[in-house]
């Protein structure tokens, strides 16, 4: 198959909300390259724009967002009649609830992005968001306005209502770092009390007809390592699902999905990662009781009136969606390769991975994951298909840093980027090859951390024949100043206090792959999104033109357009651009 069939062939499942019997999803894919959506009521289509998401059922009625180049707009419909439209807003709304005094909406408005931009803050420009000219703000429809509620030069990331309570998450407190809070909203003056107290991170809230609110999240500070739990800030209670609640297992599919909890009653259902594996997890009577089973990945779910739907991904299947007796899957016509678990002790610690083995005659790449808090895991992955369809081995593997193992396992590269985290990776690599008999050649890629990593190995062994490095990280220093995170991120993950300091300086270039350049002997090619803020391209450009200047067989790729999501979420047209260019310098070094 071409490159563009593994995209344009697959459709998925980024959403799902169940009421009174009836289950509404969203189905995305790509269509002439651009990302379609379209509603779905108990498996049939009801919205046909493609630009349709976020339905909600209310008063018998539908509810959901139409999303258009510069706009946004919210619609109401009788069950399969002609929508009308609310309110339409000048920018994306992002979500939206229902409350006793009107429709309460999370949205950013849209600025002349021609005009000049004054920075103040550290913080003052997000991937995939550009400079922050405008935040993202809490807004109340009245059924005649839009009145804006909570602003600030900050964001507010979620929103929990009974109808009455409203309480919001937001970075008001913590926003150059990223730390979120709970706080209380009074309806009429938008005035904030502040809920939670210690710092920390908050990925979703919820809240039951009581009021009673849950998050979750975590009150660790600035520890990107930590795992995430089930909070009631309010009643002083904590809850663990599995080795970290959420998920953080991960995969290119193109869904977008986000984090989200469920309150009923006395009832919370969140998501919980063990390992490769992420499931739903029921909390209640102080209990946590694991509700699904197997090796799958469940990517997101709903419950109301004591059922339950949700969907998830496998190997097998970018996706399927379960619902009471029904299992529906909208690609019935691809079948994934089934990859072999492996478990390899390195020096003292079992470290998990995986393998897809086509030929032990054929070559074989090792795939890096991100983060370095994130993992691989019982997700399908489009890349990995592809290049097994190609004629090579794929192997994977979650390597200590990795998230679904215990915090300590994922705290232990804080400091050693390069140190342990290297170690486990090239155990791996030689336990895979002395099992299966590997011949053939080797090549190695990965995207951030994973890209650091790639950049990283090449400097250090000459094992692999041939390296692509995407969205990478070349020098810890340059990226403190330049990245929307690096100044505090990076700094926390190498172990120091102070990255402007001599000794931090002197660290951070240490742990820099850009300081071992001299020693690179594999063709490397560098591949990296132009709109890139998170690890900007000039980490690429520094390490290809060092490369260059010795003479090591490189290349850089340049996509016009793309963030940091441009392998997950990039245009469509630059997405299979970069599959054919990846399988050419593999095809040239290792073939």
């Amino acid at each position: 198959m071409k490159p563009e069939d593994y995209y344009y062939s697959i459709k998925l499942v980024p959403e799902i909300t169940i009421e009174n019997g009836k289950l509404f999803h969203v189905e995305t894919w790509i269509e002439e390259d651009k990302y379609k959506s379209s509603i779905y009521l108990n498996l049939k289509r009801i919205t046909f724009q493609g630009n349709e998401s976020s339905p909600k059922f209310n008063n018998d009625k539908l509810y959901f967002i139409r999303n258009e180049e510069a706009k946004s707009s919210l619609l109401e419909a009788q069950l399969y009649g002609e929508p009308k439209v609310i309110f339409t807003f000048s920018g994306k709304i992002s979500k939206y609830e229902f409350h006793n005094k009107g429709i309460l909406v999370i949205a950013e408005e849209n600025t002349d992005k021609t005009l000049p931009f004054r920075a103040e803050k550290i913080k003052y420009r997000f991937d995939s968001r550009g400079l922050l000219r405008a935040r993202q703000s809490l807004y109340l429809f009245d059924g005649k306005d839009l009145r804006r509620l909570v602003t600030g030069n900050f964001d507010v990331t979620d929103l929990a209502t009974n109808g009455n309570r409203v309480v919001i998450s937001a970075t008001k407190d913590g926003d150059d770092y990223g730390l979120g809070n709970l706080y209380e909203v009074n309806i009429e003056t938008g005035e904030l009390n502040r809920i939670t107290k210690e710092d920390g991170t908050v990925q979703a809230i919820a809240m039951n007809s009581e009021g009673k609110i849950a998050f979750l999240g975590h009150r660790k500070g600035l520890t990107p390592w930590a795992s995430l739990e089930i909070m009631l800030p309010e009643e002083g209670k904590s809850y663990m699902c599995g080795k970290t609640c959420g998920n953080k297992v991960l995969t290119d599919l193109f869904d977008g999905v986000k984090d989200r909890i469920v309150f009923e009653k006395d009832l919370i259902l969140s998501l919980g990662q063990e390992g490769g594996t992420s499931h739903i997890y029921q909390i209640s009577d102080n209990k946590v009781d694991k509700v699904t089973s197997g090796n799958i990945m469940v990517r997101g779910f709903d419950y109301s009136n004591s059922e339950l739907a949700y969907f998830y991904s496998t190997p097998e299947k970018p996706v399927i969606l379960k619902y009471r007796d029904i299992e529906y899957d909208p690609n019935p016509n691809i079948k994934g390769y089934t990859p072999e678990r492996i478990t390899v002790n390195s020096n003292g610690v079992e470290v998990e991975g995986w393998s897809i083995i086509k030929d032990p005659n054929a070559p074989t790449i090792l795939f890096i994951h991100g983060g370095p808090h994130m993992a691989y895991g019982y997700g399908y992955f489009i890349e990995f298909q592809f290049f097994v369809d190609n004629g090579f081995n794929v192997i994977y593997a979650n390597p200590r840093g990795s998230q679904g193992y215990g915090e300590e396992f994922a705290k232990a590269c804080v400091g050693d980027w390069g140190g342990k985290d290297f170690e486990d990776l090239m155990n791996f690599v030689n336990t895979v090859k002395e099992r299966y008999s590997l011949k053939g050649k080797f090549g190695i890629t990965g995207g951030s951390y994973g890209g650091f990593m790639t950049n990283w190995i090449v400097t250090k062994t000459s094992m692999f024949s041939a390296a692509i490095s995407e969205r990478s990280i070349s020098n810890l220093v340059s990226m403190c100043g330049t990245s929307d995170i690096g100044f505090w991120f990076n700094a926390i993950e190498s172990g120091i206090a102070d990255p402007w300091s001599t000794e931090g300086i002197e660290k951070l270039m240490k742990m820099s792959p850009i300081y071992y350049v001299k020693n690179v002997k594999t063709p490397t090619m560098l591949i990296h999104g132009e709109e890139d803020y998170r690890c900007p391209i000039e980490q690429a450009e520094q390490f290809y033109v060092a490369l260059k200047m010795q003479g090591v067989p490189t290349t850089l790729v340049r996509y016009q357009g793309d963030s940091h999501e441009h392998a997950r979420r990039g245009k469509p047209k630059n997405m299979i651009d970069r599959l054919k260019t990846k399988l050419e310098w593999f095809s040239k070094y290792l073939l």
